[in-house]
């Protein structure tokens, strides 16, 4: 197994430890990763479910508190549901990752060992670099939360409430991170995938000489047997574990994203409208994230899809070859989608019309609210 300090993909594995959602660590003596049944790990997850129970309750007792007059009863309710939401869909989603950390443990060592047989003299970019984007949006978001609710919305609130209002910025945190590291997972796949699909063009240029050699066919065979591996670990292994935790991050970003701009369209401030739209940008900035994780997932179905324009390549001839490629091709003509929200939906660009399409749906039925409770309002003192 390849030494932990040249994965690229250790630091998400050890904040992941240190969340309490997956305990796995590299057995230098054994090489090879392990899930790490220490105490700490899962005392870290209890008292972290606690903690978010912990905010429910004190958000339901504490539910009338602070609203604000110009949102309507709808605005402030909707609110509430959102901060109750984001802490029952962090609650499930740390649960169900803890849950199934055996699945986990072995999409992580099938992928470290593909990337110590094919990709060794690769060096990732994309996880150092995503690893610090997060690192800085998450200390640009919680500054933000700090000013604008602490200081503002929350100055004369009591401790118990901004005490569970705080889980709130935390499930932005912990998202974030896992997002992030599913993120990674799918970028080494489509690595996997592009690398896979240069030995084909190799194996292909060489199979259309007069001559074929038993090693150019074994050769074609493993390659497709290591196509057909990953695309079944993403299609099954990796849409159950992550395609879940997806889904809820994208059935709560249409929930927050609504929430935050009929905000921002109800509430009159005299700051410019740069301040407004960094401000904005910020609050935005987890469902942002969210759009971003769908769109990485479509990469590894349109990389897929190359697999198949290779092998078209290659001259018919009634041999035995032909019948193993044209199985493949027929197999994948029939492909389900690689990479799906735990099977509600595909994870690609659509996802994203679908996310809007409900934040607009959402905002559409807030703004009749209100517009009701105001003719209602107008009518009572009239």
């Amino acid at each position: 197994m390849i030494k932990y300090q040249q994965s690229e993909l250790y630091p998400y594995y050890r904040i992941c430890r240190y969340l309490g959602i997956f305990c796995i660590h590299f057995n230098s003596r054994k090489e090879r990763f392990q899930l790490r049944r220490s105490l700490i790990c899962y005392v870290v997850h209890a008292l972290m479910q606690l903690y978010l129970l912990i905010c429910m309750v004190l958000l339901v007792y504490f539910w009338t508190l602070c609203f604000k007059r110009e949102m309507t009863a709808t605005g402030n309710h909707y609110e509430r549901f959102v901060l109750f939401a984001a802490l029952v869909t962090q609650f499930i989603q740390n649960a169900w990752l803890i849950w199934l950390q055996y699945l986990q443990m072995h999409i992580v060592r099938q992928l470290e060992f593909y990337r110590k047989k094919y990709l060794m003299d690769i060096r990732m970019v994309l996880p150092k670099r995503l690893l610090c984007f997060i690192v800085i949006v998450n200390v640009l978001y919680f500054c933000n939360y700090l000013k604008t609710c602490l200081m503002d919305w929350l100055v004369n609130a009591s401790t118990w409430f901004t005490f569970s209002t705080l889980g709130f910025p935390l499930r932005a945190v912990i998202s974030s991170f896992i997002q992030g590291y599913y993120v990674c997972l799918i970028h080494v796949v489509r690595h996997l995938l592009r690398h896979n699909q240069e030995q084909l063009n190799i194996l292909v240029d060489q199979l259309q000489q007069p001559k074929r050699s038993c090693g150019d066919i074994l050769r074609l065979r493993s390659c497709l047997d290591l196509h057909d591996r990953l695309l079944v670990m993403c299609t099954d292994e990796m849409s159950l574990v992550y395609g879940f935790s997806i889904w809820l991050c994208l059935l709560f970003s249409s929930l927050d994203a609504s929430s935050i701009l009929y905000i921002r369209m109800v509430t009159f401030t005299q700051k410019p409208s740069w301040d407004h739209c960094i401000i904005s940008l910020l609050w935005l900035s987890p469902t942002l994230m969210t759009a971003a994780t769908a769109l990485m997932s479509d990469t590894v179905h349109v990389q897929a899809n190359k697999t198949a324009k290779i092998l078209a390549k290659i001259p018919r001839t009634g041999s035995g070859l032909d019948r193993m490629v044209e199985k493949f091709l027929l197999k994948n003509l029939r492909q389900q989608p690689i990479l799906t929200a735990y099977g509600f939906f595909a994870l690609d660009k659509s996802t994203l019309f679908k996310l809007f399409t409900a934040i607009f749906t959402y905002m559409v039925i807030l703004v009749q609210f209100k517009e009701m409770e105001n003719s209602t309002k107008s009518l009572q003192k009239a």
